[in-house]
């Protein structure tokens, strides 16, 4: 691994206090409404409707999701004429990997990623990570990789 490349563990604490618990249950709740996930060679990209506010959803999760994970790299693509919106989660070595394991898989409940998340000792975030249900997409995958 190169030394310049960030470790791939979830630091939290890198958020801003007043949103960290808003980003762990919101992002759950964006990617339950993925539509589509493809494969590319260095990650994902997953493509969700169009639908009013989705694109400041996104936003948002990336907003707070470059800080906690700085190993991402991200994109958003908006087709024309209010066709979906797609963001690709990419990265340099180990990140499709990680992103396979952490959403990808049944690993019962996302327990592979929730090891990754640091929280800095907070009780009440440690508590917030374990309750979220981590969406598996691999449903979703699946599917659109079969039409």
């Amino acid at each position: 691994m190169d030394r310049n490349e960030p470790i791939l563990a979830c630091d939290l604490t890198a958020i801003p206090a007043d949103v960290r618990e808003d980003h762990v249950v919101n992002a759950p709740q964006l990617f339950a409404t993925a539509q589509e996930v493809r494969e590319l060679a260095d990650g994902f990209a997953i493509r969700f409707d169009n639908d009013a506010g989705k694109f400041m959803s996104i936003a948002r999760f990336i907003e707070n999701e470059r800080r906690c994970c700085p190993f991402f790299r991200f994109s958003v693509d908006v087709e024309p004429s209010g066709g979906p919106i797609w963001l690709r989660l990419t990265g340099g070595e180990g990140v499709k990997e990680l992103l396979r394991s952490g959403l990808l898989e049944d690993d019962n409940e996302g327990n592979v990623l929730k090891k990754l998340i640091k929280t800095g000792g907070d009780a009440h975030l440690d508590e917030t990570v374990r309750q979220i249900s981590l969406p598996q997409l691999a449903d979703v995958l699946n599917r659109t990789s079969n039409e």
